[in-house]
């Protein structure tokens, strides 16, 4: 009677731990995971249902890549390219295509005294030569002759086209060289020693025998002077 007694206790005994077991591990807290980019990081592991898929970083566009249209100078006359090189200026401030022509096609002619052809010619020949073609203005043909005919001008006025004057001579009143302005301080002149060629105002020689500028009055000048010093 004893022996049945202590079997049934211990029957009642592990009924109750697996019942307790169980009960406990239906209880069990859920497993927190710390998952970067989800609002919701817990996983059930008391159920069969799915895990909720991860959501999806935000979406950003792309930088876009602007490639910028390449600066091209404009089609312009090979002798504007060659005397803006020469002369070190912006081929865009050569407009007047015609001149850098014209003194192209006079380059290098010899002096001659009273010359007026590309065989030979001198200053005053040379300019009035050349404000006739490109300008269309008559000119007188010495030097002081044109420098009386120009309205008188400050150096730092000077455009593409204006006429500077010098004196060569010993005489102090002598007007006896002429050239044509072109840019930055530049002329193109028909020298007794090179022949037709572009010089500098600053050169030494000249900016001593500096006289004056002057310039003649007309609409084709002022429409295709653009230069400036």
């Amino acid at each position: 009677m004893r022996y049945l007694i202590y079997l049934s206790v211990l029957f009642i005994c592990f009924t109750g731990c697996r019942s307790t077991r169980s009960g406990a591990k239906s209880k069990e807290a859920p497993v927190r995971i710390n998952t970067p980019g989800r609002t919701d990081n817990t996983i059930a592991l008391n159920n069969n249902k799915e895990e909720p898929l991860p959501e999806m970083p935000e979406r950003r566009a792309a930088p876009k890549i602007v490639f910028l249209t390449p600066f091209n100078i404009e089609n312009g006359d090979v002798m504007q390219f060659k005397y803006a090189i020469k002369m070190d200026v912006e081929v865009e401030r050569l407009a007047n295509a015609a001149l850098y022509r014209f003194i192209e096609s006079w380059w290098g002619t010899p002096y001659r005294m009273g010359g007026s052809t590309q065989k030979g010619v001198d200053c005053s020949a040379f300019t009035q030569t050349l404000m006739s073609a490109i300008y269309s203005l008559p000119v007188p043909r010495t030097a002081h002759e044109q420098k009386n005919y120009c309205i008188p001008i400050d150096i730092n006025e000077l455009k593409e086209g204006d006429m500077v004057f010098f004196n060569t001579s010993r005489n102090a009143n002598a007007i006896t060289h002429v050239g044509i302005y072109l840019q930055r301080d530049m002329f193109v002149h028909a020298s007794s020693s090179s022949g037709v060629i572009i010089s500098s105002l600053h050169e030494v020689y000249w900016s001593k025998r500096f006289k004056g500028a002057g310039r003649v009055i007309d609409e084709k000048i002022s429409g295709t002077s653009t230069g400036s010093r």
